[in-house]
């Protein structure tokens, strides 16, 4: 596999700022992420005393997978107050969008790269975020359909989606098995589809949840990198996070002001708002079979969908008794995390870190440290079949990548076009503006007769645009076959107006380049980087 890397133009001035070390952004975070002084400074930080136990509860959730011998020594080092990159992901069907295996390979690589650079023992974690219930978010997939050279929708269909968080879900195994089926049956037939369609039945008919059969796909994936995984509504580490969720109850209207607070300084600074919520609490309490979002008004808390109140005391008992009934929503959930973790670094998407520059006020009410908040790699697949419509059109690879394919594909329909015809057609409409001018003249002093005359303009420069248009459309009919290519081409490198990653779904990769196409043997050695990876296998 050969493995470039390209500096895309960049749109995002957020990244643009994080790469330069900006002063007003990194104001906002604890550390300077691409400063090495910062990495010494956090891998020098004491440990915080939790990593025996969560060593042991992450032992006890991965119990049920066939742990590799590189995941044993991560749960050792773990054990043994090493610090961790870590990232997270809701649990999409068949693993989801491409993004979740790149977040992954980013944990890994940077942990390598740290390990190497520093000689500190290094942990890569990945953090399932079983407890959110948007099931409407992870519920479906997409497939390229090479024969029709286009993407398909693959959803898993259900009457009773989870009122829940995702983790409490047991899906129908049979309507599982149906998506599975239609994904498949999309695919071009190669020599490891069999392979890959029977290992996901297997995964399927052996694991009962949702976020189950998603832990263990990253698994079989992820397991000789040493990869540890844990989901964030794990019963256990509900029990381990009690001190924590009591202190984020009690304290909850000062960690609502300061999160308020930090996040008007980011908009003044000229940053989007990310974070759009209107409770006061930032918890969520299962409540008759319910995840329910906790308000705080007139001294009680109530719950967002059956308006149940309580008081702190209530609470605070329930959560004595019954931990594992609740739950943080996007403001808590990263404290908690880094609460539990000996954390060296956080990767997350490009709107995770933007959300992270609203919580550093929200951290310091805890008394929780940020880690390194850096994004997860950019990585593009380059088939040899994509690669060979490239350069068959002469087109750019890191241009599609950017911006799609529309100015090529109008390129190429108007260098087959007439230029006699365009331009004759150019000469008419305005010889027409030039006639009707002289016509309003001639009726400037009649207003129902201007009218008239503007609104037959009107409709004739309407029906020369659309003779232009069909003419051109004509040139698409023509030229199918290219316009194909052209939609191919798109589809593969910017499908459905962004990057590849956010789309397409790994099985894809693995069926048309092996079930251990993402193993350390196979995929290209990589470093940790900013700028965009494209990966020709």
């Amino acid at each position: 596999m050969d493995c470039l890397t390209a500096n895309i133009n960049e749109n995002d001035q957020f990244l643009t700022k994080l790469k330069s070390s900006d002063s007003v952004l990194n104001s906002f975070y604890q550390y300077d992420a691409m400063s090495p002084e910062s990495f010494k400074e956090a891998l020098n930080k004491p440990s915080n005393g939790r990593e025996k136990a969560l060593a042991s509860i992450i032992g006890e959730y991965m119990s049920d997978l066939d742990l590799s011998d590189q995941q044993r020594e991560s749960i050792d080092k773990l054990s043994r107050g090493a610090k961790v990159v870590i990232g997270g992901q809701q649990a999409g069907l068949f693993g989801g969008p491409l993004y979740t295996f790149h977040k992954i390979l980013s944990i890994v690589n940077l942990s390598l790269q740290v390990e190497d650079e520093y000689q500190k023992e290094v942990v890569p974690v990945f953090w399932i975020a079983g407890e959110d219930h948007d099931f409407d978010e992870v519920n479906h997939t997409y497939v390229f359909n090479p024969k029709k050279a286009m993407l398909q929708k693959v959803k898993y269909h259900t009457m009773t989606p989870p009122e829940s968080n995702v983790s409490r879900y047991t899906p129908d195994k049979e309507a599982l098995i149906e998506a599975l089926d239609q994904f498949m049956g999309q695919l071009q037939e190669t020599e490891h589809t069999k392979v890959l369609h029977e290992t996901m039945l297997s995964l399927i008919q052996k694991y009962e949840t949702w976020t189950d059969i998603f832990k263990a796909l990253l698994h079989t994936v992820f397991k000789d990198y040493g990869v540890l995984f844990i989901d964030a509504q794990d019963p256990k580490l509900r029990q381990l996070e009690q001190p924590i969720l009591k202190e984020m109850l009690k304290q909850h209207g000062a960690v609502d002001n300061a999160f308020r607070q930090q996040q008007a300084r980011t908009v003044e600074a000229g940053f989007s708002q990310m974070i759009q919520t209107d409770t006061n609490v930032h918890l969520f309490l299962h409540e008759e079979d319910m995840r329910q979002l906790l308000t705080f008004e007139d001294d009680k808390f109530y719950t967002s969908k059956s308006q149940t109140g309580y008081t702190e005391a209530e609470l605070l008992e329930i959560l004595e008794q019954e931990p594992e009934r609740f739950s943080n929503n996007v403001v808590t959930r990263p404290i908690m995390e880094e609460w539990l973790f000996n954390t060296l670094s956080f990767i997350g998407g490009p709107s995770e870190i933007k959300y992270w520059a609203e919580l550093k006020g929200a951290f310091d009410v805890l008394d929780v440290d940020m880690p390194i908040v850096l994004p997860r790699m950019k990585i593009t697949y380059l088939t040899p079949r994509v690669e060979k419509l490239l350069n068959r059109y002469e087109i750019n690879t890191e241009d599609v990548i950017t911006n799609g394919i529309d100015d090529e594909k109008d390129k190429f329909i108007r260098a087959h076009a007439s230029d006699n015809f365009l331009e004759q057609l150019d000469a008419l409409q305005e010889n027409q503006q030039e006639v009707y001018k002289q016509l309003l003249a001639e009726v400037k002093d009649n207003e129902d007769n201007k009218n008239l005359v503007i609104k037959n303009n009107q409709i004739h420069h309407t029906q020369y645009d659309y003779l232009r248009k069909r003419y051109f459309h004509n040139i698409e009919r023509e030229n199918a076959i290219s316009m194909k290519h052209f939609r191919e081409i798109n589809d593969a490198l910017h499908p459905m107006g962004g990057l590849q990653e956010r789309i397409w779904n790994a099985l894809q990769i693995m069926n048309d380049f092996g079930m251990d196409v993402f193993s350390p043997s196979t995929y290209p050695p990589l470093r940790y980087t900013l700028n965009q990876i494209i990966i020709k296998p």
